[in-house]
């Protein structure tokens, strides 16, 4: 029976972290996986189409570098930005094969490591459930000052309090796993959801954002331009500084 979905370590079955979460799915870290190919096939249209004037991209918390490599295809100037080493070390060996010239730097989001009026554009796709409000907070404050004047600041999420309610205990979420628990915090700011395979079990501690605390929080520091839903769920905003 095929599963879709999210690994773990046998030996420590109940991690709260990301690191085995994306080391299991091909979704986040095979960028030649169907399902990393999905996610930017989705994505690819709107991007053109909300980035028409070529010019500087910081792709933050970039991950294996998927998306930096389709914009360096359509002419921009990318750098990466992660602080996993392990992502950073991926994207980089994706980069040689490529002879890409992606520029891929281990740092913080939520503390830059550029001048102010660096970038025309900031990418932050999938990130959000990384970052509590006050963490969240510095991470777009850092996307102001780094962008230029006329930037544009680019998110693409999932509304996990829309989608929480929808999720049900042994719902298949990959190839392997299906979800055996769910177990929501008492303010419901986070969620941890345990997911179980034949073999092994873990767990992972989300962030919990929907749609309307995103727009709250950025509106401190831009101005909504777009937002288009993309699927059930997901919602991809543009916004430009204040």
């Amino acid at each position: 029976m095929k599963r879709e979905g999210f690994i773990c370590n046998a030996i420590n079955p109940f991690n709260m972290g990301f690191a085995e979460y994306y080391r299991a799915f091909p979704t986040y870290t095979d960028i030649h996986s169907e399902e990393y190919r999905r996610r930017l096939e989705e994505l690819e249209p709107l991007l053109i189409k909300y980035m028409p004037r070529r010019g500087r991209v910081l792709d933050l918390a970039c991950g294996v570098g998927g998306f930096s490599f389709l914009l360096e295809d359509h002419g921009f100037d990318v750098v990466g930005l992660d602080v996993s080493e392990e992502m950073i070390a991926k994207a980089k060996e994706y980069a040689r094969k490529r002879a890409s010239k992606v520029e891929f730097i281990q740092g913080d989001a939520r503390e830059i490591p550029f001048e102010d009026n660096t970038f025309d554009y900031v990418l932050f796709i999938d990130s959000l459930v990384h970052f509590e409000p006050l963490e969240l907070n510095k991470v777009f404050k850092e996307v102001r000052r780094v962008l230029k004047p006329e930037g544009k600041f680019i998110i693409y999420f999932t509304d996990l309090r829309e989608l929480l309610p929808r999720l049900k205990d042994g719902l298949v979420v990959g190839q392997e796993y299906w979800i055996s628990k769910i177990i929501p915090d008492r303010e419901e700011k986070t969620v941890v959801i345990e997911f179980m395979s034949e073999k092994d079990s873990f767990r992972v501690r989300f962030n919990i954002w929907g749609k309307t605390a995103v727009e709250l929080l950025a509106n401190l520091y831009f101005a909504q331009e777009v937002a288009e839903k993309v699927g059930n769920y997901s919602y991809f905003i543009i916004y430009r500084p204040k």
